[in-house]
């Protein structure tokens, strides 16, 4: 790419999450969008319109022979990403693949070995956006390996709902989300790659042994017509690693019960409870311990996460990210191993569940 060329950007997928992407990509001055394939023609013409998109068409292989694109986000149902994304690495295009990566483990390795044939590309996942690439990442990740907390034995996430299922109440209109071989899976999919990208990555990527599992569906009636729902509900996970850590996470898109998103890590000097997710939160930590050096009473302490340089929110952070890695002033946001560590986990809790 010449020097103070505008990054030229390309989605197939004109869907929520494209949008939600492609408001930050044309917002910024060092990238413009060039090109949208996507196969509804109201919504191509429509959001060609409204970003002002030259490169309008509802076959994504003619994006992949426009010689002026330089990077491609695909944000397609899971289903469809293994395909498209080994097509746009194989046109020399850098590759933004949305969460989760593919729709089995499977998938991501044949994904990731063609990607180690274009080392000249960019290659990243998404499931960094809500996770890794937003303040309290780091202020926890600092928290932990301070030794403020000592040894970290158990992690317990947990995120219920009532009636937010994908595809019904929320986003009803993606009826994809509730088939299993379009999506991958239900909210242990879906949200899990957060889940572990952020819990995982602040304890610097412990190694996975084993896990006992539960998955459930049919907790509630779903609309007349709905022919596929082969996705959890409701599923939980006893995971196990080989450095001893117990992590016992729990996720529904729809439960007899409403719990918000928390995790409690506990320490062998102490403990920390919080919600990772950067919106709908007072955006604070609470830090457990006993005073005098282990010998005195129990106490709490509320530390405040500075939010200051994140006020724009999680899609315009990984926006950023993506768009220094495209320029060489940046890592890989979420690279796709990490990305295929988590999604084996994830394998692995389905075959516990026998799911």
């Amino acid at each position: 790419m010449a020097k103070n060329k505008k990054l030229q950007i390309a989605f197939i997928g004109g869907g929520m999450i494209a949008n939600a992407h492609m408001s930050n990509f044309h917002d910024d001055r060092r990238t413009e969008i060039r090109g949208l394939a996507e196969l509804n023609k109201t919504a191509l013409k429509n959001t060609g319109a409204e970003y002002g998109i030259p490169h309008l068409t509802t076959d994504y292989k003619a994006l992949l022979k426009d010689p002026e694109i330089d990077a491609i986000v695909v944000c397609t149902p899971p289903g469809l990403h293994c395909k498209i994304g080994i097509d746009v690495l194989r046109a020399g295009k850098h590759l933004i693949m949305e969460k989760p990566l593919t729709r089995t483990p499977a998938e991501a390795r044949r994904l990731l070995k063609e990607a180690r044939k274009h080392p000249q590309l960019l290659a990243t996942g998404c499931s960094c956006r809500h996770a890794r690439l937003q303040p309290k990442y780091p202020f926890i990740k600092k928290l932990i390996d301070s030794g403020k907390i000592g040894e970290v034995y158990f992690i317990h996430p947990r995120a219920v709902s009532r009636q937010g299922r994908p595809g019904i109440e929320y986003h009803p209109t993606a009826k994809w989300f509730l088939d299993r071989e379009v999506a991958g899976g239900g909210p242990l999919y879906d949200w899990g790659v957060y889940d572990l990208s952020f819990h995982l990555g602040i304890l610097d990527e412990p190694e996975f042994k084993k896990c006992e599992a539960f998955c459930i569906n049919g907790l509630d009636k779903v609309p007349a017509g709905t022919k596929t729902f082969t996705v959890e509900e409701h599923g939980g996970a006893l995971l196990v690693f080989k450095n001893g850590l117990k992590y016992y996470w729990e996720r529904a898109s729809n439960a007899h019960q409403d719990i918000p998103n928390q995790t409690s890590i506990y320490g062998t000097k102490g403990g920390l409870r919080f919600t990772y997710t950067s919106f709908g939160d007072v955006h604070e930590v609470e830090h457990f311990y006993v005073g005098n050096n282990g010998k005195g009473e129990a106490k709490k302490k509320v530390l405040k996460v500075n939010m200051s340089r994140h006020e724009k929110g999680d899609m315009h952070a990984v926006g950023q990210a993506m768009i220094k890695a495209l320029q060489g002033k940046g890592p890989v946001p979420m690279p796709l191993e990490l990305e295929l560590k988590n999604l084996e986990i994830l394998d692995a809790v389905y075959k516990a569940a026998n799911w």
